[in-house]
């Protein structure tokens, strides 16, 4: 549902949730259509603050406030904010599990599924395994909630498209040895299907819809 002018609405998320993760992991980019990995920038990578060592940090993380163009009622506000805890734990875990963590890579089943947990697991494969190496932290900002919607076979709603800034900047996935950079922007915007499985939400789907914010 869209109101009169196209009316953004910024939002305060109402509650904090509970998740006992390390925080700093990266993820494999897929692109629109084909879903296939899009290379991040190996170079200018900012330094690696000490202090910003999250490593065993247990606070809880808050649901990122967000924008929409969508009038959404009590039910709808409640799924967006199912699937944006879905959302602040994947980052948080894929941020763990590829900087070296990757005790919390068992975390990923509790937050992703389908396409999305099968390309995490991936990245973590090869990041354990030496033939790639990951740097930085993945940074997400301008999160937006692009559509609410219910399946014909259920009433209820079961998918939350999540769209958001991707700095491109802030970390590396490359193979190991290869520098430099093989993409010509800094920033892309992310778009995330986060849907409702059993009562839990997951991200499901990830994929690029323009490379600019």
């Amino acid at each position: 549902m869209k109101t009169g002018a196209k009316r953004r609405v910024r939002h305060r998320a109402s509650a904090c949730v509970a998740m006992a993760l390390a925080v700093t992991l990266p993820l494999a980019l897929t692109a629109c259509d084909d879903h296939s990995p899009v290379a991040a920038p190996t170079s200018t990578l900012p330094a690696q603050d000490p202090a910003d060592d999250s490593s065993g940090e247990t606070d809880k993380p808050s649901i990122p406030e967000y924008d929409t163009e969508l009038d959404l009622n009590d039910e709808e506000k409640e799924a967006v904010e199912g699937a944006l805890v879905a959302f602040e734990g994947y980052f948080r875990a894929v941020n763990a599990a590829y900087s070296g963590d990757f005790d919390a890579a068992d975390e990923f089943p509790r937050f992703a599924t389908g396409e999305a947990l099968k390309s995490i697991n991936g990245d973590v494969g090869v990041i354990r395994d030496g033939s790639y190496e990951f740097s930085g932290k993945i940074v997400t900002s301008d999160v937006t909630i692009d559509s609410v919607k219910s399946s014909k076979e259920a009433p209820e709603i079961d998918t939350v498209l999540v769209g958001f800034c991707f700095d491109l900047s802030s970390w590396s996935l490359a193979p190991k040895d290869v520098s430099g950079s093989d993409t010509d922007f800094d920033f892309a915007t992310m778009e995330h299907a986060i849907s409702n499985e059993s009562d839990s939400w997951k991200v499901s789907e990830q994929s690029m819809k323009a490379p600019e914010c």
